[in-house]
């Protein structure tokens, strides 16, 4: 985009190289803090009632909430992560990598003006797994270490998610998935575009090649000289009751073969 060009012309100084290790780190000592003191990750919650009450903070600490209470969970987290974001940061720069997070950031942040409205950072985080699900579609992810799966259909799963969350949470949750959304949304619109306006030729293509590899059976085919009505359009056939079987034969063979 030429947009973000000029922007890391003129700020890609001020990127944040490995943005990811920072953000699982600060999660991984939250998470540590939150096993000795339970109410501690709500003091991180980004709430509207708290953040017109004066507690500025949690426009930052928002980011910094664990994704979950079990560690196991929480530890795979944090290795799956790093790998998704440093790869996205090695596909991007660090500057793009940046202003992704920043733009998801920034959306999340403004949900929190929804009266009553708690926010938190489940689906800023999420859309670093979207963006590397529709960059690396064919990427096998092992689903609970032992299942091989492509990570486009993990991703397709996470939109159905945000789909499932936007239509049944309430305003603050919808904001919440937009927010979510909305970065992926201004990166790849002219993938999604493409896509959109390719999808009936790629269809129409992909069914050819189908019917290419497993074409359908003749519904007639002679029994003196071999000819269908796939190979020969034109060509009419009968069915002799004097022969075992009844088969077909063409038009030119119907009056002209020997029975069987």
């Amino acid at each position: 985009m030429k947009l973000l060009n000029r922007l890391e012309r003129k700020f890609g100084d001020y990127a944040i190289p490995n943005l990811t290790l920072y953000l699982i780190a600060l999660q991984g000592f939250t998470f540590v803090m939150a096993m000795a003191r339970p109410d501690f990750v709500g003091k991180l919650m980004l709430t509207h009632n708290r953040l017109f009450a004066g507690e500025w903070w949690r426009l930052l600490t928002v980011l910094f909430m664990p994704p979950a209470t079990n560690v196991i969970f929480m530890l795979f987290y944090v290795y799956f992560y790093y790998f998704v974001g440093t790869t996205l940061e090695a596909q991007w720069g660090t500057f793009r990598y940046n202003v992704y997070i920043l733009i998801g950031y920034l959306a999340t942040i403004l949900a929190a003006l929804i009266p009553d409205a708690r926010v938190t950072n489940l689906y800023l985080m999420e859309s670093v797994f979207l963006a590397f699900a529709w960059l690396y579609p064919e990427y096998p992810i092992l689903l609970f270490l032992i299942l091989p799966v492509k990570v486009k259909w993990l991703g397709l799963a996470a939109w159905i998610t945000y789909l499932i969350a936007f239509f049944s949470g309430g305003w603050d949750t919808k904001a919440e998935v937009a927010a979510g959304a909305l970065n992926f949304a201004i990166f790849f619109h002219a993938d999604l575009w493409q896509a959109v306006r390719t999808y009936p030729r790629r269809f129409k293509s992909q069914m050819a090649q189908a019917r290419a590899r497993d074409p359908k059976p003749p519904m007639h085919v002679c029994a003196a000289c071999g000819v269908t009505d796939q190979s020969d359009k034109k060509m009419e056939f009968r069915y002799c009751p004097l022969c075992t079987g009844t088969p077909a034969y063409c038009i030119n063979h119907i009056h002209n073969h020997q029975h069987r």
